[in-house]
């Protein structure tokens, strides 16, 4: 699916939108990181039907890690995303300056949520020696959003994120909602 031009009624400049990339197989991971990679989802709604259902299956997922300060700090928050988790897989709530460092390219199985690009960016920056595939899966529609896809729409501050991203050597970055559906690049270029 190639998104160009008004998506959602959202006029978008030239260097925004999506590429198609179902060429590369519908639900695979993208080819710009070899070998093992850890799998980031950047999801507004952190742990929910999607990612417990088709998500971990998906990934084999021993490990959620969600990277939010605000779930991290409240406890009553915690512990409905840890009652939402499927049963055989640890949820570990973390701030952003807590996950510095602390992931390694040998930490296998482990899907990391982050509600925000800025987020995913910090966390990516953070642990330099890890080769990441970012997923932008679902960022809701706000007043100030453009619109990327169906379930992505993103601030300024949010795309500049994405697009310092999707520079690094050891960062695939783009959008797809759930496994088996084509995979979509942003044109940041």
């Amino acid at each position: 699916m190639i998104l160009r031009g008004p998506v959602g009624g959202i006029a978008q400049p030239d260097i925004r939108g999506v590429s198609d990339s179902s060429k590369e197989g519908r639900g695979t991971a993208p080819s710009k990181t070899k070998g093992d990679s850890m799998y980031l989802r950047v999801d507004d709604r952190l742990v929910h039907g999607q990612v417990v259902t088709a998500w971990v299956k998906q990934l084999k997922t021993k490990r959620i890690i969600v990277v939010d300060d605000g779930p991290a700090a409240n406890k009553f928050v915690g512990k409905a995303l840890k009652l939402a988790a499927p049963s055989g897989v640890d949820l570990r709530l973390v701030t952003v300056e807590r996950i510095a460092g602390a992931l390694t390219k040998d930490t296998p199985y482990i899907l990391v949520i982050a509600k925000y690009p800025v987020v995913a960016e910090k966390i990516v920056r953070s642990n330099p020696e890890v080769a990441w595939n970012v997923n932008i899966g679902n960022v809701g529609s706000a007043e100030g959003r453009q619109t990327y896809a169906d379930t992505v729409h993103l601030d300024e501050e949010n795309y500049t994120a994405v697009k310092a991203m999707a520079a690094l050597p050891n960062v695939d970055i783009y959008m797809q909602t759930v496994p088996g559906q084509p995979i979509n690049r942003f044109l940041t270029e």
